[in-house]
């Protein structure tokens, strides 16, 4: 079987959730004896070592540069892919990266991802949101197959969009856990309850800190956000206003050292988001022994089971109570910091690869 994955998310990003979806897809098929694949990669800058991926049956096309992810990127690898096109001939899978079949792939099935309906329900946040929609819904009519990252994401996949269920498949991803940093300074003098990553409205961001400043745990605890960029003047002044100016740390990017000490020193891992397609952070928490506070809602309760602590209303009062409890409650964050480090157990990318592979062959051979 010969599989085609394209340059899309490579053009557009150099890290992120998606682009190590797809090396660990890459990495976990190519034991297989009977798959041959190809990456056009293209020019890019990304952080995963895709040149290492390259085997007898394994070909990546790829050459690092100077130019940055972005749309001039992606035409520089559009033009490169249909230059290239006639040299790879025909394929058995092509499995687009992003949004779009490019329309010189040649391909006998094609086969794509939904990672979550993000701009389809919060299109207030993206300037082209609309425009993202109608692509998609153009990939989906082509697709033969749709892998969807959890039950939710294609609970939402069918509300949106008019695809046949049929054509439907849950393949929950792996997880590739943080290493332990032992001998790691604490990041904080102080316990700090722990937020990680983006802080876009729909991640509730705001919520944890009105939570935080009605819970009265300033005074005990410190509350450290990692990741997601500096913060806005807008969360500068909100911050000022709930006088946690000196009870809020922020790390605005963090190497996996940093990020791993984080979590294994955390009192709490809080994620309030309103909107999952599956969500790492919470399993990255717990491979690390960090109890993990998550919304009861989107994908988080399938991905975490029970081996979180859940906010029931995205209420702030709300969740300082769950905040102040949560804390208080020894035994039980105990026993989810042992539930936690089973529960990342489920998630191996080899199975992933696995369950993939056999969407990829049902659709061959139906």
């Amino acid at each position: 079987m010969r599989i085609f994955y394209d340059h899309q998310v490579f053009s557009l990003q150099d890290a992120g959730g998606a682009s190590r979806y797809h090396y660990e897809l890459i990495r976990n098929l190519q034991v297989c004896n009977d798959v041959e694949i190809e990456l056009l990669i293209g020019l890019n800058n990304s952080v995963m070592p895709f040149a290492r991926l390259e085997r007898d049956r394994t070909r990546v096309f790829g050459h690092t540069t100077r130019m940055k992810a972005g749309m001039a990127r992606y035409a520089a690898n559009e033009l490169l892919s249909s230059l290239l096109a006639p040299v790879h001939g025909k394929f058995d899978i092509y499995h687009p990266t992003l949004y779009r079949a490019l329309p010189w792939v040649r391909r006998r099935r094609v086969v794509v991802t939904h990672h979550d309906c993000t701009h389809e329900r919060f299109p207030q946040l993206f300037l082209n949101a609309a425009s993202i929609v109608n692509t998609k819904r153009k990939l989906f009519t082509q697709a033969d197959a749709i892998i969807c990252v959890s039950e939710s994401s294609r609970k939402d996949l069918l509300h949106f969009y008019d695809v046949e269920e049929r054509k439907t498949h849950v393949v929950h991803h792996g997880f590739s856990p943080l290493q332990k940093t032992p001998g790691g300074g604490r990041l904080e003098e102080a316990p700090y309850l722990l937020y990680v990553g983006a802080r876009s409205a729909y991640k509730n961001f705001s919520l944890l800190l009105d939570a935080f400043s009605r819970s009265g745990l300033a005074s005990r605890y410190h509350l450290l956000a990692v990741g997601g960029g500096a913060w806005t003047t807008e969360e500068q002044a909100r911050i000022a206003s709930l006088g946690l100016s000196g009870s809020v740390t922020l790390i605005p990017k963090a190497q996996d050292d940093v990020l791993s000490n984080a979590y294994q020193n955390a009192a709490l891992f809080v994620y309030p988001s309103l909107y999952e397609g599956f969500g790492f952070p919470p399993l990255e928490a717990m491979g690390l022994g960090c109890p993990v506070l998550v919304n009861r809602t989107s994908s988080l309760p399938e991905v975490c089971g029970d081996a979180a602590f859940y906010l029931e209303a995205s209420d702030a009062d709300e969740l300082a109570r769950v905040l102040v409890s949560t804390l208080e409650d020894a035994q039980g964050l105990a026993m989810k910091r042992r539930l936690g480090e089973q529960q990342v157990m489920l998630y191996d990318w080899g199975r992933t690869a696995r369950s993939t592979l056999d969407v990829y062959r049902a659709v061959v051979t139906g």
